[in-house]
């Protein structure tokens, strides 16, 4: 962890059991988001009207129970502590990338910004408007673009990409 801290250190500099160790880390991350994907088609739904009923219930639909506030504030809490962990982690692999500062920029802004938005976007579709409904959509899309490249980055620079010092190990 320390290599982190040094100035210019890049994952295609890694030893091999560190390279594995990340990979590992990467491949339970994709797996992570993967079933994200799943629990949102499959709890939720795929658009707008179901994300709508999900939350703030439905009257034409008997089994349609607005969220409970208590389940919804459990959800967030749990959610906070692991996704706000997982981007930590998965942003200073990125950040490790020879990728530009500005992208490296854009892409820890959009993956941070989108998850606060799927925290924030059950409460404002509940309790304020279900319109907010595309915004929590646009969140969705943005955490999968944004988990792409910080885990699709880190794996291409360990195992593809030159060593950028002279270290054979």
């Amino acid at each position: 962890m320390r290599d982190f801290g040094s100035r210019g250190y890049r994952l295609a500099d890694a030893v091999v059991e560190v390279k594995l160790a990340y990979t590992g880390f990467l491949i339970f991350a994709l797996l992570g988001y993967l079933t994200f994907l799943v629990i949102a088609l499959v709890r939720v739904g795929p658009g707008y009207d179901e994300i709508v009923v999900h939350y703030r219930g439905s009257e034409a639909e008997e089994a349609a129970f607005p969220r409970a506030f208590g389940q919804m504030v459990e959800e967030a809490h749990f959610h906070a502590f692991i996704e706000g962990l997982i981007l930590l982690v998965l942003t200073h692999l990125f950040v490790a990338t020879s990728v530009s500062r500005r992208i490296k920029s854009a892409v820890i802004v959009a993956a941070f910004g989108a998850t606060l938005l799927d925290l924030a976007c059950p409460w404002l579709i509940r309790y304020v408007a279900p319109g907010f409904a595309w915004l929590q959509l646009a969140s969705w899309t943005m955490i999968g673009v944004s988990a792409l490249a910080l885990i699709g980055v880190p794996f291409r620079e360990m195992w593809m990409s030159q060593r950028t010092q002279g270290d054979p190990s």
